[in-house]
């Protein structure tokens, strides 16, 4: 099964002619699903759009990459032991 069968779905469930070859011969998984019934009663709340709680999210970084590898992100090799003294 792949994404052909969403397709093979919308068409078989309101009745559309199939727009290929492929997806006139997958399987439409409505064996899968019950569409009788609403999913929910009431659809739960969805949260907030992350550019409408943290607007900056999305801004373009004019200043550069920065340091990559971020500094911490990378591990040392097995084997190897940095020490830092302390004190």
């Amino acid at each position: 099964m792949d994404h052909t069968s969403i397709c093979a779905l919308i068409e078989a469930k309101w009745n559309l002619p199939a727009m290929t070859y492929r997806d006139a011969n997958a399987s439409n998984i409505l064996d899968m699903i019950d569409l009788r019934l609403p999913w929910f009663l009431s659809p739960p709340q969805l949260a907030l759009p992350l550019l409408d709680t943290d607007p900056g999210s999305l801004a373009c970084n004019v200043s550069g990459p920065g340091t990559i590898p971020p500094p911490g992100s990378v591990s040392p090799p097995p084997g190897h032991h940095h020490w830092h003294a302390t004190g």
